[in-house]
């Protein structure tokens, strides 16, 4: 085989494995059959559940940026540290003590601006913990979102699966 088949074959099973992973049959066929049951009971065609916009998809879109917990955390902690600097600063009344505070202080302010994505993140999170799950309207929002919500789940699921038997594969090879 000449190097231009390799790639072509190489290609080949690239595109076959990108398209099983983004393939739109994520979601088995009874949980669709349910899905499409739902929204027919809680009729999610009523065009009430366009006000006020999507409950989910917004927040689907951090997904994409891989946000990771440990950024949000390191965001939180840098915030907690700048509140707590502050008041040392501003209570303090050895002058040595201020100007070190005052240091690391901005030290931590310019931590603040790298975890700056952490903090929108955290917001959103904010903002669906305020969801009113009793709400029958929020109900139904819910459910007419579920089959993107679920499929974005499950295609992460798979990526990360995939990315783990890589993984795997790497350390166990010689």
């Amino acid at each position: 085989m000449n190097s231009l088949q390799s790639l072509l074959l190489l290609n080949a099973i690239g595109l076959v494995t990108f398209g099983c992973v983004y393939s739109g049959e994520v979601i088995p066929d009874n949980v669709k059959k349910d899905i499409l049951q739902l929204e027919e009971h809680y009729k999610t065609n009523d065009p009430i559940l366009a006000s006020g916009g999507p409950l989910f998809l917004n927040v689907l879109k951090y997904f994409d940026k891989q946000e990771s917990g440990d950024k949000i955390l390191l965001n939180e902690i840098v915030n907690v540290y700048i509140d707590i600097l502050k008041n040392m600063k501003d209570t303090t009344e050895d002058q040595r003590s201020k100007n070190s505070t005052q240091h690391v202080y901005s030290e931590m302010e310019k931590l603040k601006a790298r975890f700056a994505s952490g903090a929108d993140t955290l917001k959103e999170l904010k903002k669906l913990w305020e969801i009113k799950t009793s709400d029958p309207i929020v109900q139904r929002k819910a459910i007419l979102e579920l089959k993107q919500v679920l499929e974005k789940a499950m295609r992460i699921k798979k990526l990360q699966k995939n990315m783990q038997k890589r993984r795997r594969r790497r350390v166990n090879s010689p």
